[in-house]
């Protein structure tokens, strides 16, 4: 058979395959279904286990991770059970579609073609339907009293920073953040910005292996955090695999004590 004729088939949608592995291997109780405007998210709900109840801790996974990725998400959300905490974790969906340009036929081919990047359609769709997830989560929060703080990963984390500083309609009590950065200079710089200059507390967690771009962010932000008097502004580094167990603890004790010193 010619290859021209065979049928092309669309790739599974790695949030619905993922959703449907929650759905058939975790207990029904732990499956919240909430919907985000026209969508329905799936999400996992654990109580907390503590003699008081602190709050909630709304955690949002990186894009293509689910919501019980073994990246530090899964740890947490059971973790904080013990501490008082409620938690929701959600998926953050498929990354923005990458715009790979191609070189023209007649090219030098001693030049390379210019870096995979996000069309800014694209990159505005994701972020839009990520924020619409945030409010749907925001919402389910407020049915339980206490504290409401945010956990975020990887870029999905860096995206809803920059929104939850543009508005003050989802107040919250602290930000976590995992990894956040962008794989573009342009909007690193602004992240770093928004990062040392939002209100909320702020606890900046990064594995040093993780990448080069993440690495040379960091530095930045403490710098930005001082001379913008971000006082509510805590930096700590991770080492090791992201997904061994070890560092998942030491992730724990570090939010732990960062909520600590902020009383909740």
């Amino acid at each position: 058979m010619n290859a021209k004729e065979v049928e092309w088939l669309a790739p599974i949608n790695k949030e619905l395959q993922g959703n449907q592995d929650i759905s058939h291997y975790y207990d029904k109780s732990e499956v919240v279904n909430v919907m985000a405007g026209e969508n329905e998210i799936t999400a996992l709900f654990r109580d907390h286990t503590a003699e008081f109840d602190k709050g909630v801790a709304i955690l949002i996974a990186d894009w293509h991770l689910t919501q019980a990725n073994d990246r530090g998400i899964d740890f947490l959300r059971k973790s904080l059970n013990d501490y008082g905490w409620i938690t929701y974790s959600i998926s953050a969906g498929s990354s923005p579609r990458i715009n790979n340009e191609e070189l023209p036929e007649n090219d030098n081919l001693s030049l390379a073609p210019s870096l995979s990047h996000y069309t800014k359609p694209d990159f505005d769709a994701y972020a839009l339907s990520l924020t619409s997830r945030f409010k749907a989560m925001y919402q389910q929060a407020l049915t339980h009293p206490g504290f409401v703080i945010v956990i975020t990963q990887g870029q999905s984390g860096a995206i809803l920073n920059s929104y939850l500083s543009q508005q003050s309609s989802e107040p919250i009590d602290a930000l976590v953040l995992l990894n956040n950065f962008y794989n573009e200079p342009q909007k690193n710089k602004a992240l770093n910005q928004t990062i040392t200059t939002t209100t909320w507390p702020t606890l900046d967690i990064f594995y040093q292996s993780h990448n080069h771009w993440l690495s040379q962010q960091m530095e930045l932000r403490k710098k930005l955090a001082r001379r913008n008097h971000k006082l509510n502004y805590r930096q700590r580094t991770l080492f090791g695999s992201q997904s061994s167990e070890q560092q998942h603890q030491r992730l724990s004790k570090e939010i732990y004590g960062f909520l600590t010193w902020l009383g909740l």
